[in-house]
């Protein structure tokens, strides 16, 4: 299975079109799974998670509103708006207590949609999220001049530097290159200016994480990468405080795009959570 071949399917809320990829058979013993990308991202970052586990059960991969094949309005961005997208779109795909993955900031859409949705779904996994900034983040100077680039005159230029910046350089140089131009550029490209900067702006001015997970009771995970700005960022320890159910793996010796990078890994840490992680309820 290929990025290129996997073809997204619209459909309409309100007039706005919003995207999603398909694949795998309904399995009633198993549960879906529900891919969520990031920032400026699509489906493409999940390619080898939609062939691995569309062999056993359905797999859907939503465009987040104003990404990939999806519409992307004049309008404010935000994780609520993101969650409610998502949680329509489950209900007309009639899709039954899935397992929701987020990769980067689709992890804290993820924990929106299962905090605001309680519901839903039966887990949830994080992937490389900065879920948890402190506050003094919100100040730092490197977060006023990537919101000042973003919403710049040079915005795909800054976008593209902070992408490729995240993949970091374990990769053999030619395979970083190829992960960063088959993966990750095009989908930058894709994002109009005004839904980056938006989207941005909120998650790290406007959005306060903890009430969702305060709300989340499901199993959780979070597989993290070898990302010093992530790593720095994400407060993991709070998170856990919140959700003592959280379950924490790391990838060995991968960047940002681990899902791509070393599948394998993700892959089967992916495999223990839905065989074992899954029974790990919040007491």
């Amino acid at each position: 299975m290929s990025y290129h071949k996997l073809r997204p399917v619209l459909l309409s809320r309100d007039g706005v079109r919003l995207a999603h990829v398909e694949a795998g058979p309904v399995a009633a013993e198993v549960p879906p799974l529900l891919l969520v990308n990031g920032w400026t991202g699509d489906h493409g970052i999940f390619t080898p998670q939609i062939a691995h586990f569309s062999q056993s059960r359905r797999v859907v991969a939503v465009n987040l509103r104003g990404h990939g094949s999806s519409d992307g309005p004049q309008q404010d961005y935000t994780m609520a708006g993101f969650a409610d997208d998502i949680a329509w779109q489950c209900a007309q795909l009639e899709l039954h207590k899935p397992v929701v993955i987020g990769h980067s900031m689709g992890g804290r859409i993820a924990l929106e949609l299962c905090g605001r949705y309680p519901d839903l779904a039966s887990g949830m996994v994080m992937i490389d999220t900065i879920i948890m900034p402190p506050p003094i983040l919100r100040e730092s100077p490197g977060v006023r001049a990537l919101l000042e680039g973003i919403g710049g005159p040079n915005y795909l230029l800054v976008l593209k530097a902070n992408a490729w910046e995240l993949g970091c350089d374990f990769e053999d140089p030619a395979r970083r290159k190829m992960i960063y131009e088959t993966y990750v550029r095009p989908s930058c490209e894709r994002t109009p200016q005004h839904v980056a900067h938006s989207m941005i702006r909120n998650a790290i001015l406007n959005y306060d994480p903890v009430p969702a997970a305060e709300a989340c009771w499901i199993p959780m995970a979070y597989i993290s990468a070898d990302v010093p700005l992530v790593n720095m960022a994400r407060d993991l320890d709070r998170l856990q405080e919140i959700c003592p159910q959280l379950v924490i793996a790391k990838t060995m010796l991968a960047g940002h795009y681990n899902t791509i990078e070393v599948a394998d890994q993700v892959n089967a840490m992916l495999d223990r959570f839905l065989t074992v992680g899954l029974r790990r309820c919040r007491g």
